[in-house]
């Protein structure tokens, strides 16, 4: 059980010295948040800050000694520190997927892929790595290899800061997720799309062959070489917009998809879950193709109910169960 208690406590030492950091070395609070946990992490206090601040902090981080957190614990309080963060910076685009969502992709992941252990895991749209974290947190066990790869070199700092502190052993790799990866062959992609289109200029020296058929929609661009890194029969789970097929070039999409993999789910989340002038979105689940791989009887299509009508999102997880039964 998560004691909000505690996690309260994290966040306000976290937040805390964060803004006597951030107010000392004239720095914006994403960064001080990540040089605060890594004087948590080291022991030991940045030696360019006076020797008042010093102490101050020191005092501060006195109060975790001897107290242990739980790694969603620990990730709980650092999502309220960096949501803080993100809404000071006005970073709308660097928005997190609610805890919700990453919960039920962990929940589908757990039922999908036998043994995550062995696994070679990655998320390569990875922001902040709040995604990545908590459905490994729901999972329960480290895969073999985990990766995360994003073109933002400051959300990849506030990557590497979470998934320390959590102690996971995470390669994260700043580079466009459209180009060329340092990544080994993959049994699970999981992310939360990117949305938009491309320009002309973003699109030059795309080796894709969605963009020499003219397609510019992000989502549809990424899909398609996320699946030159997966394994015959490894799985993709992504968070996509409820339009993501009635975009232009939706057609030329689906053809290139279902050459390579086969649709497996797609279940609508709860429009509750978002704003009343968000489209929505849901969860996209695909197998790329393979000798040895089965093909499904019929693809999973449901609209999830609302996660606080225990009952009706019951049987829904019945329904789900029944069909892996049937397909896994």
């Amino acid at each position: 059980m998560l004691r909000p208690e505690v996690i309260e406590q994290l966040f306000d030492l976290v937040d805390e010295t964060s803004m006597i950091i951030s107010s000392e070395l004239k720095m914006n609070y994403l960064h001080a948040l990540c040089e605060s946990c890594q004087n948590i992490m080291n022991q030991e206090v940045n030696s360019s800050l006076n020797e008042e601040s010093k102490e101050i902090l020191k005092s501060h981080y006195a109060t975790l000694e001897g107290l242990e957190f739980t790694q969603e614990e620990i990730r709980k309080a650092l999502q309220l520190a960096i949501l803080k963060g993100l809404k000071s910076e006005r970073l709308t685009n660097a928005m997190m997927t609610p805890d919700s969502i990453a919960m039920m992709l962990g929940y589908l992941i757990s039922k999908f892929i036998g043994d995550i252990k062995q696994a070679c895991v990655a998320d390569l749209t990875v922001g902040t790595a709040n995604l990545l974290t908590a459905v490994l947190n729901h999972l329960g066990t480290e895969p073999q290899m985990i990766y995360g790869v994003d073109v933002d070199p400051d959300l990849l700092k506030i990557a590497c800061t979470l998934s320390d502190m959590q102690e996971y052993e995470i390669q994260f790799y700043q580079q466009s997720s459209l180009k060329p990866l340092l990544v080994q062959p993959l049994d699970l992609i999981m992310g939360d799309l990117p949305e938009g289109h491309l320009s002309k200029e973003e699109l030059d020296g795309l080796a894709l062959t969605l963009v020499s058929e003219g397609v510019d929609y992000l989502p549809y661009l990424l899909i398609e070489n996320h699946l030159k890194y997966l394994k015959p029969g490894g799985y993709g789970f992504y968070v996509i917009p409820n339009d993501l097929f009635s975009q232009s070039g939706s057609q030329v999409f689906h053809q290139l998809l279902t050459s390579e993999a086969t649709i497996q789910a797609l279940l609508q989340l709860p429009m509750s879950l978002f704003k009343a002038d968000e489209v929505g979105k849901s969860l996209f689940i695909i197998q790329k193709n393979g000798e040895d791989v089965p093909a499904v009887k019929e693809v999973l299509v449901a609209q999830l109910p609302s996660f606080s009508d225990p009952h009706a999102f019951n049987q829904t997880l019945n329904r789900i169960e029944n069909w892996i039964k049937m397909n896994k």
